[in-house]
């Protein structure tokens, strides 16, 4: 159900903001820093852990249309966003003891609203929110050998998508460039990472035992700072 919803909304954003560049339209590049957080939980594996944020820099190409009454403008955006978390595992026997980074790539697709306030003749804060289709290029699981039995990259799943909600600082440069500063949360409504439940898996920390995997069912939630720069194709009508 929430698949086929973003799936339309996605489509209808996109169609809109197409038909916009016929006309005048803001462009450029963004990036910065992110803290990504996901809840594992323990996995019924008797391992406990110390879940930590894992930080990671992304980066976002837009398009936005041009809205020269301040009324609001869509865009739409293309980037390369790291997913992950930090986990600490021990066991109550201190025999098994790692730190780990789960890192999943992602290419990501954006498109939604933003609304500018006029509050200043230069500076302008403005709200953003959109909503995000996600697909995973590449990760890192299959590097952590000791936790092959309990985390595999074949529970991961490819698409993804979720909601962007933000807003930031604009300032004029020039009639056709702006400088801006961005913050948003970024929550998931799918499972990067679904593992059903299963029996008789052999023990990372112990390999002459066997433990259960519950159903496990991890989901991203990242917080984003970026600045960027937006460049103005202005498209003027002579009578």
């Amino acid at each position: 159900m929430y698949l086929r919803v973003i799936c339309v909304i996605l489509l209808l954003t996109f169609v809109t903001t197409n038909s916009s560049l016929a006309q005048s339209y803001w462009f450029g590049p963004k990036g910065g820093f992110a803290m990504n957080n996901q809840s594992w939980g323990n996995g019924g594996t008797g391992l406990s852990f110390n879940r930590s944020a894992m930080f990671s820099i992304n980066g976002d190409f837009f398009v936005e249309s041009y809205d020269e009454l301040k009324k609001g403008s869509l865009y739409a955006q293309i980037g390369y966003h790291t997913r992950g978390s930090s986990l600490r595992f021990f066991d109550s026997f201190n025999n098994f003891n790692s730190n780990v980074k789960y890192k999943f790539n992602n290419i990501v697709l954006e498109l939604g609203a933003k609304k500018l306030f006029n509050l200043a003749k230069d500076f302008d804060p403005y709200f953003i929110m959109g909503v995000r289709g996600e697909y995973t290029i590449g990760n890192n699981l299959s590097t952590f050998n000791s936790l092959v039995s309990i985390v595999s990259p074949q529970y991961i799943r490819k698409f993804n998508y979720g909601v962007t909600i933000g807003g930031g600082f604009e300032s004029v440069m020039s009639e056709f460039s702006n400088v801006f500063v961005e913050f948003s949360i970024q929550p998931d409504f799918s499972f990067q990472y679904e593992q059903f439940p299963i029996e008789q898996v052999v023990a990372p920390w112990s390999p002459t035992n066997y433990i259960s995997l519950p159903l496990t069912q991890v989901k991203n939630l990242s917080i984003e700072a970026k600045v960027g720069v937006k460049f103005l194709r202005k498209v003027e009508y002579i009578d």
